[in-house]
């Protein structure tokens, strides 16, 4: 039985078990499947959430599917889950960006293989009329203070990805609870969409600084207001000894985070975008000097 198309973009939820719980049934399908495959056949999961969306995933693969006659699929989905389905040996490859989750996901055992891959940054986008006061500030801490104190308008993703576990964090440190205020609203959507929602409601949002490069030009009623510390993502390849399935195909995806760390790897990383949008989207970190 041969699988010759691409999964195509899949959202995971950390209070979404009955997704993941069908992620599960389906990709165990998968490979059941590949096991009875023909040898020939090649194939890797990689799950990731922004650089994917974005385009950055795709091109890496494209490029190492050419070198190496295989295909690449692709899940979107938060950090969280991401790594959830590494727990789950649902995926050979894993981008993030929360050292603390992917610290426990190393200490678990569930990973051969960790590398700083590359980073963003964290910003708010808002209003021009800016009622918040918080153009220029570095600070989100600050930024959302004044934010809730000024009651301004301001648009959660609620995902449960890490960019919203992040902005639960800075209410919490602040000691304010907005859930429930009227200024206050939840997408519960991801990244992208909720950029676009935020802008067409004149609301804050806090989002990543390669979602703003790529799609700022879809705002008409937001700019940039405040950015934040750098938003740093790490890779990890699934441990095949905790996870036996993913055997079949792991000389691939090896070669494939090895690649991705490379001096192509991270070329193609650091010039992703720039003709297009006329600045970086995201700067490597396995080599930080890539030219």
């Amino acid at each position: 039985m041969k699988f010759n198309q691409r999964i195509r973009r899949k959202s995971f939820n950390k209070k979404a078990p009955g997704l993941l719980l069908i992620a599960f049934l389906l990709f165990g399908l998968f490979f059941s499947a590949t096991a009875i495959a023909e040898p020939q056949f090649r194939q890797i999961v990689i799950a990731t959430g922004s650089p994917f969306e974005l385009g950055l995933v795709t091109e890496l693969g494209k490029a190492f599917e050419k070198e190496n006659d295989c295909t690449v699929r692709y899940v979107k989905t938060p950090t969280g889950p991401g790594l959830d389905l590494g727990r789950h040996g649902l995926t050979h490859i894993t981008m993030g960006h929360s050292r603390k989750a992917t610290a426990a996901f190393v200490k678990e055992g569930h990973a051969a293989k960790r590398v700083d891959l590359m980073h963003n940054y964290t910003v708010i986008i808002g209003p021009p009329n800016d009622s918040a006061k918080i153009a220029g500030l570095t600070d989100l801490k600050e930024a959302h203070k004044r934010i809730g104190t000024s009651k301004s308008e301001y648009l959660s993703r609620g995902d449960g990805g890490e960019m919203h576990i992040l902005e639960l964090k800075l209410w919490k440190d602040l000691g304010m609870n907005p859930a429930d205020q009227e200024w206050y609203e939840v997408s519960k959507a991801f990244m992208l969409k909720s950029m676009l929602n935020s802008d067409q409601n004149g609301q804050y949002h806090m989002l990543d600084s390669s979602t703003w490069a790529i799609h700022k030009s879809k705002c008409k009623n937001s700019i940039l207001l405040a950015k934040g510390p750098p938003n740093e993502y790490e890779m990890c390849l699934v441990s095949p000894e905790k996870h036996p399935k993913l055997k079949y195909n792991q000389d691939l995806a090896e070669k494939f985070f090895d690649f991705a760390i490379s001096e192509k790897g991270q070329r193609l990383i650091k010039n992703f975008g720039i003709d297009k949008y006329g600045e970086s989207v995201y700067y490597p970190d396995a080599i930080k000097d890539i030219k």
